[in-house]
């Protein structure tokens, strides 16, 4: 009686473990699924940043009321010309870009002088944020959204 009741128990253990083996092995595979169709693509900061934009947000991070006449609109051509239209003056001033782990404005000065910014870039549909580096402004977060 003794050896049945540990052979049973040898048995459901066994049960046991074979039916929890079975649950883990799916739910692997039921994850290695969910992940591989969740990848997400690759967006190319060189392609997205093209088109013109709009500043409609400046701050820390924290709540700002929204940019409701934007001073200037800037326009990404695919040559790393950077074209920044006042519209209060009606003015346009031309500047170079490139995008490397950052993007870099610089504007060249009559002198040859030549004044950089960098900023790190994130994209979200048709919107854009820029984290000002390496400098201190007392802004640094500016978001910019794609106009016509």
């Amino acid at each position: 009686m003794e050896s049945f009741r540990l052979s049973s128990r040898i048995k459901s253990r066994r049960k046991t473990f074979i039916y929890l083996t079975q649950i883990k092995i799916s739910l692997a595979l039921v994850l290695i699924l969910l992940n591989a169709g969740c990848k997400k693509d690759k967006v190319d900061p060189k392609q997205q940043i093209l088109g013109k934009w709009e500043e409609f947000y400046l701050g820390n991070g924290e709540y700002q009321p929204p940019i409701v006449n934007p001073p200037a609109s800037w326009h990404f051509l695919p040559d790393s010309v950077l074209l920044e239209y006042e519209y209060a003056t009606k003015r346009t001033i031309k500047r170079k870009y490139w995008i490397d782990t950052l993007l870099n404005i610089g504007t060249t000065y009559n002198d040859g002088y030549q004044l950089r910014f960098y900023y790190t870039a994130k994209f979200y549909a048709d919107t854009m944020e820029l984290q000002a580096e390496n400098s201190s402004p007392i802004f640094s977060i500016s978001k910019w959204k794609r106009i016509k």
